[in-house]
Formats: C-alpha cells, sequence, structure tokens
C-alpha cells in the first residue's frame, strides 16, 4: 500500500487491525524487520485496551481503542487513545486525549491535552498530525486535519 500522504499512512496502519485486509499472522507471508529488544508490554489494572495492536516496551495506564502502539509508546492514567497511530516512544500522559490521530516519535502530549476529533462529514476534517520530537502543552487542543512540527506551535 502506498503510505505517501498522512491519511494513507493512517489507513494502512488501521489496515492492520482487520484480519480481513492483513493477516499479520500468515506463515506463508512472514514479516521481517529488526526490532530493538525491549521489556514486553504492560497494562496496568485499571487500563482498557480493544482492539488494537501493542508492541514491546509500551506502558498502558489509561484507554487504547483501535489503535496501533509502536515500540515503547506509553499512555498514562485516565488518558485516551482512540483509532491513532503511536510512533516508537510517544508519550500520553495522564487525562490526555489523543483521537484519529499520529503521533511522531518520542512526541510528548501533555496532561489535559486534546489532539485530533472524529470524522464529522466536512471537507476540512482530516488525521491530526504532531511531527517527531515535540511538546503538545499542557491543555493545549489540536483540531483535525493539524500538522503540527514545532513544540511552539501549540
Amino acid at each position: 500500500r502506498d503510505v505517501g500522504t498522512i491519511t494513507s499512512l493512517w489507513d494502512a496502519n488501521m489496515d492492520m487491525l482487520s484480519t480481513t485486509l492483513i493477516n499479520l499472522f500468515d506463515p506463508s507471508w512472514p514479516i521481517r524487520s529488526r526490532s530493538i529488544p525491549r521489556p514486553p508490554h504492560y497494562v496496568g489494572g485499571d487500563a482498557k485496551v480493544v482492539h488494537s495492536i501493542v508492541t514491546e516496551g509500551c506502558v498502558i495506564e489509561g484507554e487504547v481503542e483501535n489503535s496501533v502502539l509502536s515500540s515503547s509508546a506509553k499512555v498514562g492514567k485516565g488518558a485516551k487513545v482512540l483509532y491513532s497511530v503511536l510512533m516508537p516512544g510517544a508519550v500520553v500522559e495522564d487525562n490526555a486525549v489523543v483521537e484519529y490521530s499520529i503521533l511522531g516519535e518520542n512526541t510528548v502530549v501533555k496532561s489535559g491535552a486534546h489532539v485530533g476529533a472524529p470524522p464529522d462529514g466536512s471537507d476540512a476534517w482530516g488525521v491530526a498530525t504532531c511531527g517527531p520530537n515535540i511538546e503538545i502543552r499542557q491543555g493545549a487542543e489540536v483540531p483535525a486535519g493539524a500538522m503540527i512540527y514545532k513544540s511552539e506551535e501549540v
């Protein structure tokens, strides 16, 4: 699949959640990758994970639904990650919400921030994107379709 646009990258990750489109367990189509060894993922006692891919080293204390979490991603207590892709080392702090978004490598969404929004049927809607190595400040609102690549943009 072509992943040359933000939307196609998000779509390709969401496709991995469907066993009818891509079967990640098909022995006739092996997946070859070079992964850095990490500890197993951890899901806290009050956490909730539904229909998601959670890779090694992730720590989940909040809610993750219909999402793909790359290695060492973290989701804090009371936080929600819905229909999103978290690249390696991305952090969603306590009580933050990330929905219909892609968070770049090592990006931190501070407590109480809200990134993205569900589709609203308008032409203006799109997947929110936060580039690598940035910080979304506490309580910030990042709208659907936003493309944030510097911490001071939020």
